[in-house]
């Protein structure tokens, strides 16, 4: 008999006699059959609960191993759906309308639960754009597999997985899956199971294919999967070797992307049953021929890897990190980068991706003044509070009492603080810390009314702080401390702050910010911020991750999409355009992804790129007398991006 024919029926029979074939729902979740001509399985959501808004639920695609059929996925997809997770569940064999075995599946099937999803009114995909797919063992190397060949599937999270594509079951010279319509390439067997032994155990029979030599060009390319990866496995699975496959997958991943990208567990004392609602006390099975079949693990291992997994698989679901890139840096372009750095007075230099720190040059950690980038810093506090209610965009600044010392006309107190934040407020007034060249810049007031006109000043922007202020009853300084700093872990960043007078001495400033007041010019002040390149690479990995970090949505990706959605041309040649509070390289026919950034007078820069995973923080010593070349800064961007192999080049 095939090895995984054994186990299908040994594994149908006893989630059979567990109850779990077809089991009975709790009262707090919502069943439905899903049976269409394309697509068989379950949907399982949540009974209680409205979500804020009223919004579609994020929903998970779940798929079952090799015991066939939806019925034993349906209790992982009952775990997360008493958590508030909204749930597909897909059967791809073994049940209605579908092949009986586990022979040439196309691993396109599941896009048939993706289409079903955005189909639904109640139903969405993640913060990412994405889907969450989840396998356990046969069904993790489905889910794997899927990942792998199609950019919607993120996070791909694989209980019991393996790190090879498996034949079929029931006949050893057949593929277990197709893509495109061909056969997807599997392990060959050559181990020879003994099937009459007293206690039978798969393991090493797995261990002897898995290590033959032709098993190699059969891994799934893991690396290929454009988001997080979630591995769990026992130490203890006697079933097939899935803590090594699982190391395998991790290497792979890590190897050729990012290493935060891939996460695996490996549960002491669990077997191969550790998926969240299964029987933790599935150890073994005894068939009908007196001989046992041993998965592995203990009651209470495998009870805790259910438990831990759950919480893991909630977390990385409700909140997941987004990734588009598979690109690697060349590190011999990274060190002609850093050659070059040595000679443009550049004071530091961060590349970050996934919050962990990939290239630096100079003093990471020296705070010093970042000048405009003060803005992006201000739009996180706006979309934190008006996302809470607290700030209304549409309000005028008449309905906020906002004057200054040159009066403003009615017209001009018809602007909104949308516009403020959009530099289109048609206020043409001097403001603290403008520059010359920048007064230059702004038409003569009067010229255009508010909402008609892109003008980049200091009026908007100080004001904006200003009504921040007024709206929230905190000082810019304590609020991004409390909602940006502290939950990034900001090394440097503490909220201290002063006000500065026209004799203070810059350089010997200790603090994270000062407001500088220019009484003859306007009564609001510019809110000046002091950060370190380090802690200025964390605030652009937040937006890089669309507003999450830690399994918490701390700016929501509706606000960061709004804020670098560009409102203004500012660049026709180039495509550069302003948002609220961000420049935005704006996506055209041969540069397809959007970008955003923030400058400092023209040598400091905070990039997000998006598809390339990466953000970019540039900085020069500007507090103190300084030369460098602006046209430095385009070559050091040039290089680092001719550093990305295989990348989507902006």
């Amino acid at each position: 008999m095939d090895f995984f024919k054994k186990i299908l029926i040994v594994l149908s029979v006893t989630f059979f006699l567990l109850g779990c074939n077809k089991p009975g729902y709790p009262d707090n979740v919502n069943v439905e059959r899903i049976d269409t001509s394309k697509l068989q399985g379950l949907l399982i959501t949540p009974k209680h609960g409205v979500q804020r808004n009223s919004l579609p639920r994020i929903t998970a695609i779940v798929l079952g191993g090799s015991e066939g059929g939806y019925y034993t996925a349906s209790q992982t997809a009952v775990a997360l759906a008493q958590k508030g997770i909204a749930v597909v569940v897909v059967g791809y064999f073994g049940t209605k309308n579908l092949p009986t075995t586990l022979k040439e599946i196309p691993i396109e099937y599941v896009d048939y639960a993706l289409d079903y999803i955005d189909s639904s009114p109640t139903l969405s995909r993640n913060h990412c754009g994405q889907v969450p797919i989840v396998g356990s063992s046969r069904g993790a190397e489905l889910a794997l597999l899927v990942g792998a060949h199609n950019d919607n599937y993120s996070p791909v999270i694989a209980l019991s997985p393996s790190s090879h594509v498996w034949g079929a079951m029931g006949d050893i010279n057949a593929a277990a899956w197709t893509f495109n319509g061909n056969p997807l390439s599997f392990v060959p067997r050559h181990s020879q199971p003994d099937y009459s032994v007293e206690k039978f155990i798969g393991l090493d029979y797995f261990k002897q294919d898995l290590n033959h030599p032709d098993a190699a060009d059969k891994q799934i390319d893991a690396s290929n999967i454009k988001g997080q990866v979630l591995l769990l496995a026992g130490d203890d699975d006697k079933l097939w070797p899935s803590a090594t496959m699982a190391g395998i997958l991790q290497k792979d991943i890590a190897s050729k992307g990012v290493s935060v990208r891939v996460k695996s567990i490996v549960y002491p004392n669990a077997g191969h049953i550790i998926s969240p609602g299964l029987p933790s006390n599935l150890t073994q099975f005894t068939n009908d021929d007196g001989q046992t079949v041993i998965l592995g693990g203990t009651p209470e291992g495998n009870a805790m890897a259910q438990s831990d997994a759950l919480k893991q698989m909630v977390n990385i679901i409700k909140a997941p990190n987004c990734y588009t890139s598979t690109a690697s840096f060349n590190h011999d372009k990274l060190d002609d980068l850093r050659d070059f750095l040595k000679t443009s007075n550049t004071s530091s230099l961060v590349l970050m991706r996934g919050g962990k720190v990939i290239f630096e040059f100079g003093d990471i950690y020296q705070k010093h003044t970042i000048h405009s980038i003060r803005k992006p810093m201000l739009n996180a506090l706006y979309g934190i509070y008006t996302d809470q209610g607290l700030i209304d965009l549409n309000a005028s600044l008449f309905e906020l009492r906002i004057d200054d010392i040159t009066p403003l006309t009615e017209i001009e107190k018809s602007a909104t603080v949308r516009e403020l934040l959009q530099s289109r407020s048609g206020v043409y007034l001097p403001a603290a810390a403008t520059s010359q060249a920048m007064l230059d810049k702004l038409p003569a007031r009067g010229t255009f009314t508010p909402g008609e006109k892109y003008a980049y000043n200091n009026w908007d922007f100080n004001v904006a702080g200003a009504i921040f202020e007024k709206l929230s009853g905190q000082s810019i300084y304590t609020a991004y401390y409390k909602e940006i700093a502290k939950p990034l872990g900001m090394k440097q960043f503490t909220g201290s702050n002063v006000t500065i007078t026209r004799n203070t001495d810059i350089t010997e400033l200790e603090v994270d910010g000062f407001y500088q007041f220019e009484s003859e010019k306007s009564k609001y002040p510019a809110y000046h911020f002091r950060m370190s390149a380090y802690d200025m690479a964390l605030f652009g990995q937040l937006y890089e991750n669309y507003g999450v970090w830690n399994n918490k949505q701390i700016i929501s990706r509706d606000w960061i999409e709004r804020s670098t959605t560009s409102y203004s041309v500012t660049n026709p040649y180039m495509d550069f355009g302003y948002g609220m509070l961000w420049n935005v390289i704006i996506p055209k026919a041969d540069r397809p992804n959007k970008a955003f950034y923030h400058t400092g007078v023209g040598v400091h820069m905070l990039g997000v790129y998006p598809s390339s995973d990466l953000v970019f923080v540039h900085r020069v010593q500007t507090e103190t007398e300084f030369e460098f070349d602006q046209q430095n800064l385009y070559v050091i961007i040039g290089k680092v991006f001719d550093a990305l192999e295989d990348s989507q080049k902006l």
